[in-house]
């Protein structure tokens, strides 16, 4: 049952138990002893007895109020709400207004049923007392906002048709907290084992561990298997999320209170020893859990309890410092997080949409799925609910978004016959995140081919804003996922070595559907190297510069100012569309461009030569629009460090 719920439950109960016995509704004394008899098994949390005493005192006098009002506590407490309603409208049959916070109670008990119109009737009566304490009045109209909101959306339902990843994911038991790689090759989730097989209440004494499944060539999942040792401990392992490449997990350890730890993937395909994320991320007396890594892996979000926050569980995020380790968090603020609880952030693999569950913004009663989209680096757009049926007046929470944001994956008990189990549904456009693809591959040494764990950026051509911001592993592996509204630049450099350009603007020679595999090739800083600028872009037929270049131009203008000795040579290059001597005098304008451009920047022109060479040294064939985009390029040639 909801937090706010229970706590409305227990003001009612010690309003009914503290009335002094003159001001109780019978003046039988068979029927008073049985009642206060019931008080003291109800403190002692003797349910049984507490009942059957209640239910003789009310066969003494079918009238006594307080006796069905005690009653209606029992079995809220021992979780039977539809007979909890049942003896409060016994107790409002009798006199209406004896105990007006019994329709508050009765309304709240009918919105966690999901009956909202039947709610609304007794939380509108609830408000037209005058007298009733002000925190309360703020509670009832919270909750008929959540009324409201709920018709309204029982009115206008979103397209929703979940589908189970069957038998080789979902089994009897329960499944839950899914997570995903970006290539949508990998599947982790949280399976809720048995301690013992004799246990009847797997929630209180089942065991969490992690399973794993690998999709095949078909598009089908593989059986899931338990991940095993040293991540799967006989303690709780759960909330995991999965880095964009599949090959470092983030996940909920909870001891007392609960922390994040990390284990990364070997070589092999096994998972290394797990470890508490370094630095200044968990707290020591307040719980740190359900972490969800940024695409980039420089950003943590989680939800955690620790002071500063807005109330109950709110989302945080901890940014990864130069060492590696993560710094102190920082709240994602009011818009995002309320008086209630947040749980389960999942950033997207855009870096921009967030989704996650809460009971303190208004939607359909419970846990409720929203999604945010972020603004600046500090700030997020109003949570937008993401619908009935996707939610209901039941918890919702742990839901993902697959790299192309359109297929959601969630856990549900809809199948009551195979407990909560892992399923798929098309997320409708409105909700959906930018659609995403990836670039991975292996970034090398050009001269001997050794591996080179290179730092990464994506950026926003348009806006000069930088997206993304990782590096290569040890082993010079990267993946750099890439949203799908923008020209971006990708440039890859290490210490000693040429940058590497790419672009990409998953229209033509890249797509959200074919992602792109390159091994990168860096060269080593050396006196006859070339550097391929791919982010320099010209009016159509023109030499003049667009802004999007200014970019990768102002790379440039940096590389020169740190290295003061190096001398250039700009070179222009053209396809073969058009005439040989237009291509030629195209070639040298356009380097003539770049290269004062930079001398406009302070570079000193006797650094500078430029040249054009037409269409005499493509890098790829013509015959095709790719690769005519690749000969038409800016290159510069180091003539002298």
């Amino acid at each position: 049952m909801p937090k706010q719920i229970a706590s409305l439950l227990l003001l009612m109960l010690l309003s009914v138990i503290g009335q002094a016995q003159p001001k109780l509704s019978t003046k039988n004394k068979k029927a008073i002893a049985l009642y206060q008899s019931a008080i003291k098994a109800y403190d002692k949390y003797e349910y049984d007895t507490a009942e059957k005493e209640l239910e003789l005192a009310v066969d003494k006098d079918k009238s006594f109020i307080e006796a069905y009002l005690l009653m209606a506590q029992v079995y809220q407490e021992t979780r039977r709400y539809e007979q909890a309603i049942e003896v409060s409208e016994k107790a409002i049959a009798i006199n209406p207004d004896f105990f007006p916070n019994i329709y508050l109670n009765v309304g709240n008990l009918n919105l966690f049923l999901g009956r909202y119109q039947r709610a609304l009737e007794h939380l509108t009566r609830f408000i037209s007392y005058p007298n009733i304490r002000p925190n309360l009045r703020e509670k009832a109209n919270k909750s008929i906002a959540t009324c409201q909101f709920a018709v309204k959306a029982f009115e206008n339902p979103v397209p929703f048709n979940p589908i189970s990843l069957g038998s080789n994911v979902n089994t009897p038991l329960n499944e839950y907290w899914p997570s995903l790689s970006a290539d949508e090759n990998t599947l982790v989730i949280t399976v809720n084992l048995p301690k013992d097989s004799s246990a009847t209440d797997i929630y209180r004494y089942g065991q969490e561990d992690f399973f794993i499944s690998q999709r095949d060539t078909s598009g089908l999942w593989g059986i899931a298997r338990n991940i095993g040792a040293p991540i799967n401990t006989d303690s709780n392992e759960g909330a995991q999320s999965i880095a964009a490449g599949g090959n470092h997990m983030f996940y909920t350890v909870c001891r007392g209170v609960c922390n994040i730890y990390v284990a990364d993937r070997l070589p092999d395909g096994s998972w290394g020893n797990p470890r508490t994320v370094p630095g200044k991320l968990n707290a020591d007396r307040y719980s740190d859990k359900q972490p969800s890594i940024s695409p980039d892996g420089n950003h943590l979000y989680f939800v955690s309890t620790r002071p500063g926050g807005f109330g109950g569980y709110d989302i945080w995020r901890s940014a990864k410092q130069l060492d590696g380790s993560w710094g102190i968090p920082t709240n994602l603020g009011a818009t995002i997080n309320s008086s209630g609880d947040e749980q389960s952030p999942f950033i997207h693999f855009d870096n921009q949409t967030l989704y996650f569950a809460s009971n303190g913004h208004v939607g359909m009663g419970g846990l409720d799925l929203f999604v945010t989209r972020k603004q600046s680096d500090t700030t997020w757009s109003v949570p937008a609910n993401l619908g009935y049926p996707i939610n209901t007046y039941r918890d919702e929470d742990g839901l993902i978004v697959n790299a192309r944001g359109t297929t959601a994956y969630y856990s549900s008990d809809r199948n009551t016959d195979t407990g909560r189990d892992i399923y798929t549904f098309a997320l409708y456009p409105e909700v959906r995140p930018i659609p995403s693809s990836y670039i991975t591959g292996t970034i090398l040494d050009e001269s001997n081919g050794r591996a080179v764990p290179a730092n990464f950026q994506l950026i926003d051509l348009e806006r000069n804003e930088v997206i993304m911001h990782t590096n290569a592993d040890a082993r010079g592996e990267y993946m750099v996922c890439i949203p799908s509204n923008r020209n971006y630049g990708l440039f890859a450099s290490a210490e000693g070595y040429l940058y590497h350009s790419e672009n990409f603007s998953l229209q033509g020679v890249h797509s959200i559907d074919k992602p792109f595999r390159k091994n990168i090739y860096l060269k080593p800083f050396a006196v006859g190297q070339v550097l391929v600028m791919r982010n320099i872009f010209f009016q159509t037929d023109s030499y003049e510069l667009l802004s999007e270049s200014a970019v990768e131009l102002n790379r440039l203008v940096e590389l020169l100012r740190v290295n003061p000795l190096v001398r250039i040579e700009v070179g222009g290059h053209t396809d073969n569309v058009g005439s040989d001597s237009y291509n030629q005098q195209l070639s040298e304008k356009r380097a003539s461009s770049v290269a004062q451009y930079l001398i406009g920047k302070g570079i000193d022109v006797g650094r500078i030569t430029w040249k054009g060479y037409g269409e005499l040294q493509p890098m790829s064939s013509n015959e095709t629009e790719e690769g005519r985009a690749e000969n038409r390029r800016t290159e510069i040639l180091i003539v002298g460090i």
